[in-house]
């Protein structure tokens, strides 16, 4: 365990009878109990999630929306203040160096949560980009905690624990406020397919939003692991950064081309990209419901109705919500026409596992056409 790094509520969770495991250099609980049960608490009611091992970068300046629109693929002169963008970060291939949320807390002035593992790597990357830009690029992860609380509940119980209505605050958008003594963010935006919010606040204040959200007058709030963090992230079909998105997957590949700003004239990864977009892309992603019992994970051979290897698994995990195994794939763009055929199957220790490429599990089971 040399090198992980431990969450600063580390202690807290274990008190709490959390397991822990390595998550992108960090010791992150992985469930508290059974993560079937924490999965359905926030798909039923509310859930709370220590996610403070994400990374935060600042920049600033007067060139900082110029600056951004160049290095990431969405467009930020679509983004308002007071609003939460995602977006990406690629090379000049196309490849992606990571997905993330903007945050533009005034004209000049934006916030970026970037995956854990990624931290360093984006900030690099940022750092290269802007130069003969008039901004700053700042990293502010070991300043920041964050906290996630999702599920139907989460705004009755943070407007009870805030004192302030949250109901006209739309989803990607945030407020910002002294509520804990100093300042935080309250973003509606999340990783569950949920309503929910993500709180960002000092190192300091995560015990006082902790001590609010187990002493909640509305209910005490459970706290959810890793292990139905991703569960849930599945079947709503969000990206896992090293699976559905990577160095050698692209945007336009994983489906997310509504985060690229194609009226934009400059870029990182442009080129490429619209390349990709107009030829039709080599690979893509899908997602699917198994037949079986048995999960096909990570690395499982997907073949096609007529037997031939079309691809392998991404993701692979169970669907509480629909009761079975469910998973993401890559698979060849010429096959992509015959994705709804019946036939499809993935290989598991030379077992053929049926499945049904189709929506994610929590958006139904009708492929996109």
């Amino acid at each position: 365990m040399s090198g992980i790094k431990k969450l600063t509520l580390h202690d807290h969770h274990e008190i709490r009878g959390a397991k822990f495991t390595s998550f992108a250099g960090w010791n992150m609980p992985v469930s508290y109990g059974s993560s079937l049960n924490e999965h359905l608490a926030v798909r039923q009611s509310v859930g709370l999630f220590d996610v403070s091992h994400m990374g935060e970068i600042d920049v600033t300046g007067a060139q900082a929306e110029e600056f951004l629109n160049f290095a990431l693929t969405n467009d930020l002169r679509r983004c308002n203040i007071g609003q939460a963008q995602y977006s990406l970060l690629c090379m000049e291939n196309g490849g992606t160096v990571d997905d993330l949320i903007v945050y533009r807390r005034e004209t000049d002035k934006f916030l970026l949560c970037v995956n854990a593992a990624n931290t360093q790597t984006d900030y690099e990357a940022l750092l290269d980009r802007s130069v003969g830009f008039d901004c700053e690029v700042k990293n502010l992860s070991s300043k920041f905690g964050q906290l996630a609380i999702q599920g139907p509940s989460a705004e009755t119980i943070l407007s009870s624990i805030i004192g302030e209505g949250l109901s006209s605050l739309p989803k990607m958008h945030f407020c910002e406020g002294n509520w804990m003594g100093n300042s935080s963010i309250l973003s509606r935006t999340g990783y569950t397919g949920e309503d929910g919010f993500e709180i960002y606040c000092s190192q300091k204040e995560l015990v006082n939003w902790v001590d609010a959200f187990e002493n909640s007058q509305v209910c005490s709030v459970p706290w959810i692991g890793l292990a139905a963090r991703d569960s849930l992230r599945l079947e709503a079909g969000f990206p896992l950064y090293g699976h559905e998105l990577s160095l050698n997957i692209s945007p336009v590949q994983a489906g997310l081309s509504w985060a690229i700003g194609w009226d934009k004239t400059n870029f990182v990864g442009r080129d490429a990209l619209f390349e990709e977009k107009t030829k039709q892309p080599t690979h893509r992603v899908v997602h699917y419901l198994a037949d079986d019992r048995r999960i096909p994970r990570e690395g499982c051979q997907i073949m096609d109705p007529q037997s031939n290897l079309a691809g392998e698994v991404l993701s692979g995990g169970f669907s509480p919500l629909l009761k079975k195994p469910m998973g993401s794939a890559l698979i060849k763009g010429t096959n992509w026409s015959c994705r709804t055929d019946n036939g499809w199957y993935a290989l598991l220790r030379d077992n053929k596992i049926p499945i049904e490429i189709g929506l994610p599990a929590l958006r139904g089971k009708s492929p996109k056409k």
